[in-house]
């Protein structure tokens, strides 16, 4: 944005000031005009207060106008740009011996800070260029200027630690398997939580190939549950062999059944990379035309913040739009659940096994989220029926038949869990308060 300011002359003390603001032809280009008009008798006081209230608006309207202006030439920047930045600031706090290597950082650093402003909005494509970068470093020869690992042992051994610590430290990524020749297929656990999916990955080239599997969301197919994968695991596949891997996640949606047991997950290529922190961070807000319908009074927030959603959208129609905030709600979730129960802030009827009650609590919490976020609402009377359902499948007998006791203990475990649901989707910053 251009600022332009002009004066027709310039005003003493007691000459009143007139301010005009008016846009001009380009719409980045705000201009100010400021015009005199010296009065032909001497003024009273009256008129000198009316000049210093002129000076005064003057002077906050000039101040308006700058601030508008550096507003708009510095934006807030977006998740790729801060990646970029970020990236070039831990490559430029590297250690180095020799000018190969200090010449090294210096590309390195500007190819981060590039990457980010020609991807001001995608972390995951800043991340990849810097590794396709290191990668183009280690594999080169040196010459015209630029060291190279192919022929320079000490660059190619620099390269690989520096690679290491960025990866490390999720810096940069791996591929995914979408740019890869890697083939992958998955069937289901018939499991809803934890080892939810077998992948079988197939390597049919003559080169081995690095890949990170997560953080992803697999849709449902229209059949059964879509799952969440919050975590990614770094796998490589040697040449023309194959791979197994127990994909480990959450269920996205209380109200329908698991893939069953050997059925084919949805096809990989359907699978969504997903990115959390990285979109919501951008001021993300939920749109219409994204597929988003409000929703008012619904508990759902934009995770990590205390921000009401106020939205609902079709998970199973808009995967894409719903996948940062589950992954988000889930991280968040699990974190959050660690914290509570090492502060001995969490004791359920599960907790004599630890695992098994972290993992029920953080899938419960997040079937919450998730059943709020496409607008069904899972409330504690579901979770009592499910309870039921499966005392009286573990016992083979009716809840009716159960003595006084039994029906007592499941009922204040039922609110036991449920207080522990809704404790930690609020300190988790995903819920703010729900229904019954």
């Amino acid at each position: 944005m251009l600022l332009t300011v002009s004066c027709s002359s310039f005003f003493r003390a007691e000459t009143p000031v007139y301010l005009y603001l008016r846009p001009a032809l380009a719409p980045d280009h705000l201009c100010i005009r400021f015009c005199t008009k010296t009065p032909l008798n001497k003024p009273d006081s009256s008129q000198k207060k009316d000049v210093i209230m002129k000076k005064m608006f003057l002077a906050a309207a000039l101040l308006l106008a700058v601030l508008h202006l550096t507003i708009a030439q510095n934006p807030e920047p977006g998740p790729g740009e801060k990646a970029g930045e970020n990236i070039a600031e831990r490559v430029e706090s590297a250690e180095t011996s020799s000018s190969d290597q200090k010449a090294l950082v210096k590309e390195i650093a500007e190819a981060a800070r590039k990457a980010g402003k020609d991807n001001p909005n995608d972390a995951g494509k800043v991340k990849e260029a810097v590794r396709k970068k290191l990668d183009e470093i280690r594999d080169r020869k040196s010459g015209d200027g630029k060291p190279g690992g192919k022929n320079n042992k000490e660059v190619e051994e620099w390269v690989k630690k520096l690679k290491r610590d960025l990866m490390d430290h999720e810096y940069v990524a791996l591929p995914t398997p979408a740019n890869t020749a890697l083939l992958i297929s998955a069937k289901g656990t018939g499991r809803t939580t934890g080892h939810i999916a077998d992948l079988t990955i197939q390597n049919p080239t003559d080169q081995a190939i690095s890949t990170n599997i997560g953080p992803l969301f697999i849709p449902s197919g229209g059949n059964y549950q879509p799952y969440i994968v919050p975590s990614g695991t770094p796998v490589t596949i040697q040449p023309h062999s194959s791979a197994n891997i127990a994909l480990q996640g959450y269920c996205a949606d209380i109200f329908t059944q698991p893939v069953p047991a050997g059925a084919d997950m949805p096809a990989f290529g359907q699978w969504i990379w997903a990115a959390g922190a990285e979109v919501l961070s951008a001021g993300w807000k939920p749109e219409l035309s994204n597929g988003w319908q409000p929703a008012p009074g619904a508990s759902a927030l934009v995770p990590g913040s205390n921000r009401p959603l106020g939205h609902t959208i079709d998970i199973g129609k808009h995967p894409g739009e719903a996948a940062p905030l589950l992954l988000e709600a889930v991280t968040r979730i699990a974190v959050a659940y660690d914290r509570l129960k090492e502060g001995g802030l969490i004791t359920t009827p599960f907790s004599g096994n630890p695992e098994k009650e972290r993992e029920a609590v953080i899938q419960q919490t997040f079937w919450k989220y998730a059943a709020d976020l496409s607008g069904k609402p899972y409330k504690r009377s579901d979770f009592y029926e499910n309870t039921i359902k499966q005392y009286e499948a573990g016992t083979g007998q009716k809840i009716s038949a159960a003595p006084p006791a039994v029906k007592e203990n499941l009922d204040q475990g039922v609110v036991d869990f449920w207080n522990t649901f809704e404790a930690v989707g609020v300190e988790a910053k995903v819920l703010s308060t729900s229904g019954k």
